[in-house]
């Protein structure tokens, strides 16, 4: 019977010592770099930072996600399932890829005129906007990532 009392006491001790108070926080954009840049084609590979203050894991996926560069919808984004670790940081590759020449079709002065000033280290904002779901289980969290910054589409 001690035995028993002892097994439900640790059991319970285990099940409620772990925290689960919040989906993992998206924290920011990082390491941002332009891999190709020519009038055919740009390639601009990121990392997507994010914390996990809990004692449990669950999954993380980015559904969803469009990539505008000056206001213009250049790509789309998804990505498999990456797992979280517990109470870390950590960080999602993100590979954007898309044709300037495209968008100048659609847009005749805006984007290809933008290149030749990002030639000459004139920055360009890209925004980052859609959905990051987490999950757990059967259990899961749609939350929105709006998320911009300003770099010079400019192989480095």
């Amino acid at each position: 019977m001690m035995k028993r009392i002892c097994y439900i006491f640790f059991l319970s001790f285990i099940i409620f010592s772990c925290t689960f108070t919040e989906k993992p926080n998206f924290i920011k954009i990082k390491n941002v770099r332009v891999d190709k840049a020519n009038l055919s084609k740009v390639v601009i590979n990121a990392d997507a930072l994010f914390e996990n203050l809990n004692d449990i894991g669950g999954n993380l996926e980015l559904n969803k996600l469009e990539v505008f560069v000056n206001n213009i919808k250049v790509s789309n984004i998804s990505t498999k399932k990456f797992k979280v670790p517990i109470k870390n940081k950590f960080s999602i590759p993100i590979k954007i890829s898309f044709s300037p020449k495209q968008i100048f079709d659609d847009h005749k002065k805006g984007f290809l005129s933008n290149i030749f000033k990002s030639i000459k280290n004139k920055k360009v904002t890209i925004l980052y906007k859609g959905i990051i779901t987490y999950s757990l289980g059967d259990f899961s969290y749609d939350y929105n990532i709006n998320y911009s910054q300003k770099i010079v589409l400019k192989k480095r």
